[in-house]
């Protein structure tokens, strides 16, 4: 089982290192830079499509829970943590 594992590694190896490798280097324009920006508003707007149905839900959500609960009504006319205990 070891010298499977050792054979497959060196193959995986062997083809990494003996593998044509392109790099392509872009340097930094004004053409870049204003891709990056659009690319970036682009992506804030998806976010912001993305998070409209959760905020609504949250909403109603909060909505439904603050038409269910009551107000808080005190049961006693005492005052409270009072060092007497009335």
């Amino acid at each position: 089982m070891a010298g499977v594992s050792v054979v497959i590694g060196l193959l995986f190896w062997a083809a990494l290192y003996f593998s044509r490798k392109r790099i392509v280097v872009l340097k930094r324009s004004h053409g870049t830079d204003q891709v990056t920006l659009q690319l970036s508003r682009i992506a804030d707007a998806l976010e912001r499509i993305a998070n409209h149905p959760a905020d609504r839900a949250i909403a109603a959500a909060s909505r439904r829970q603050l038409q269910a609960q009551p107000p808080p009504r005190r049961e006693s006319q005492g005052v409270a943590y009072s060092m007497f205990g009335r």
